[in-house]
């Protein structure tokens, strides 16, 4: 066996055919990525994982420390440094930062992991990060060139964004950076502005609705108009209008809608300019200490703070800067309404946390309405409390149901903040009048590995999940001779199966934007990747669910994939599970009386919640 002198590190911010391999003797090529993996098996050259020295302790531990460093401004020796305007500047970032966390975590245990196993003797050859990190871990290093990029550190800016604009039959769907969706989002917001103009009755008490979808939420927007309650929308992530649909809605609910073309004043721009260098010199005084931050950012015991600190300081700022701008809109706001209730849908959101927090909400009473199915396992308490969806900071949560509303009494909300009221996102479905004989397609719901989860970043969960995706096409379509329509999930940077598909068959459907309850209705089986909101359409309508598992099961399995209402399977025996809801009328049969009993449990007073929803909002603003 050779010896192995050289270690070649390559992510893909490398461009590995500048590299003359030849040059280095005892070579061994390590991947970092799925990119770069996939790159070097087209050129057959071997090479080692990077993720494949990772144990499944160490995914865990780097996903466990990814939530509590996220709470990094929770610190009493730096939480004066971070407030502003009563907002705690860190605690917005905190939801974009477990996705930084988790990927610079992970290529730090990996160089760690490397070096215990290949020792500091030999040369690492490396670029970017890579070489940044070693260079701390070893002092025989060859640095190679690599694009600068600081992707990892602003991961939202780095993804694209999928809209479907127009009218409904001549629209173009378009992928577009972030940058220039808030130009556009811009745009609309100074045309729309001209256009609606609904204004606040003095004889009625006003709400405002936080980033609320207004195709999603139709159902409950639709009826303000005859309510007894003023309603503001206010959505900085996403435009409340932005083609002639969700310009009807807005218009005919009378709504009113508030932006930063309505708020912000030469006044305003001025302060925030001031405040935003009194802010900065505030954080450079915060980042002087360094002891704090070395000890705190550190992987059992190991500290990684020296490289991370380079990127994150750089980070920070710029967060910070758009974040004054965030406060001073969300104060004017808070000024120019007298409102009764704040209805969010997320307490992670920046947005949402600066109406939590801001000096001038602090009476309100702010509610969080459930939009999405919850996992509710025991194990994914921490993941749940990452993603926003239980009511911590807000006076009370708004559940679709009882199976929501146990889990919540079971990790310790007391039953006063639970309100069991079910959710107007479902209100307008439409059941098929045809028969399970009669529908002539199946439809797959693809939701592929997410850039916040250790175990989802690991090249074996991606090539599952690709896998997968070929090897249920391949079936539905060739082996059973069925059409086949798959929906990507809405998700910004998830995976495009669309290259692998049309190899397969030209005649597969890819749907991309769009409800999927509309694809619903009219198939034969709904499959979807491990679980889903569109679960809940599909049993709403009386569609089968056959559910394929692809990641690993670290947050626990929630009811909805143990209760029977679904057929769980995973890729070995997808062909004979398929086979057996497609042929085997009684299997049909008792998924149906799963899934009636589910419902029950999972969504309260249905098909009437927008109205019950909105009663309970009416009489709630008069109670409190």
């Amino acid at each position: 066996m050779n010896s192995i002198n050289n270690i070649l590190l390559l992510d893909s911010h490398v461009d590995i055919s500048k590299i003359n391999l030849s040059d280095y003797e005892g070579l061994k090529i390590i991947s970092f990525d799925f990119e770069t993996h996939t790159i070097l098996n087209e050129k057959n050259l071997e090479h080692l994982i990077s993720d494949e020295l990772l144990s499944n302790t160490n995914l865990l531990m780097i996903q466990k420390s990814a939530y509590s460093l996220s709470q990094w401004f929770n610190e009493e020796s730096i939480k004066e440094y971070l407030k502003y305007e009563n907002v705690n500047l860190g605690s917005l970032v905190q939801s974009e930062f477990i996705n930084i966390l988790v990927n610079y975590s992970k290529k730090f245990q990996e160089c760690l992991n490397i070096i215990e196993k290949f020792g500091t003797e030999v040369n690492y050859i490396s670029g970017g990060l890579n070489y940044e990190i070693m260079k701390e871990l070893s002092s025989k290093l060859i640095k190679i060139k690599s694009k600068n990029s600081d992707d990892l550190f602003f991961p939202l800016d780095s993804i694209n964004i999928k809209m479907k604009f127009g009218i409904k039959n001549i629209s173009k769907e378009f992928s577009i950076p972030q940058n220039i969706f808030k130009n556009l989002k811009k745009i609309s917001e100074e045309s729309s502005r001209f256009l609606l103009n609904s204004e606040i009755n003095s004889d009625k008490k006003t709400i405002l609705l936080s980033e609320f979808s207004t195709l999603s939420y139709e159902p409950l927007l639709s009826k303000f108009s005859n309510s007894q309650l003023n309603a503001v929308i206010f959505n900085r992530r996403q435009p409340a209008v932005w083609n002639k649909k969700t310009f009807s809605i807005i218009k005919n609910s009378k709504m009113i809608v508030e932006n930063e073309t309505t708020l912000i004043t030469s006044k305003i721009k001025s302060k925030i300019k001031e405040d935003s260098v009194k802010i900065e010199q505030k954080i450079n005084n915060m980042f002087e200490n360094s002891h704090f931050f070395t000890s705190f950012f550190s992987l059992e015991g190991n500290s990684f703070w020296k490289t991370f600190s380079l990127h994150f300081i750089k980070y920070f700022k710029e967060r910070a800067k758009n974040f004054i701008h965030e406060i001073q809109i969300s104060k004017q706001i808070l000024e120019k309404y007298n409102f009764s209730l704040i209805l969010i849908l997320s307490e992670v959101g920046p947005n949402e946390k600066i109406l939590l927090q801001l000096e001038n909400s602090k009476n309100i009473p702010k509610l969080l309405l459930q939009h999405g199915l919850i996992n509710d396992s025991i194990e994914g308490y921490e993941h749940n409390i990452a993603n926003g969806v239980i009511p911590i900071e807000s006076n009370g949560g708004i559940v679709w149901g009882k199976v929501n509303e146990n889990y919540l009494k079971n990790i310790g909300i007391s039953s006063e903040k639970i309100h069991t009221l079910g959710t107007p996102i479902f209100d307008n479905l439409k059941k098929s009048n045809s028969s399970f004989e009669n529908n002539d397609y199946v439809l797959f719901a693809t939701s592929g590995p997410t850039k916040e989860d250790s175990f989802d970043l690991t090249i074996k969960t991606i090539e599952k999940n690709i896998e997968t995706i070929k090897q249920i096409s391949e079936t539905v379509v060739k082996k059973h001779k069925m059409k086949l329509i798959v929906k990507i999930h809405p998700s910004p940077d998830e995976f495009d199966p669309t290259e692998i598909l049309k190899k397969i068959s030209p005649d597969i459907k890819i749907v991309k934007t769009g409800k999927i309850s509309d694809l619903i209705k009219d198939c034969k089986i709904l499959i979807v990747v491990d679980e889903s909101t569109s679960i809940i359409d599909a049993h709403l309508l009386n569609k089968p669910v056959l559910s394929i598992s692809v990641k690993t099961e670290e947050f626990g399995i929630p009811t909805i994939l143990k209760n029977g209402s679904c057929l769980k399977s995973n890729l070995e025996t997808f062909d004979q599970d398929f086979s057996k809801i497609i042929n085997d009328e009684n299997i049909r049969k008792e998924i149906k009386n799963n899934t009636d009993e589910s419902i029950k449990n999972y969504i309260s007073n249905t098909p009437n919640n927008s109205k019950i929803l909105l009663s309970f909002l009416e009489k709630y603003v008069n109670e409190t």
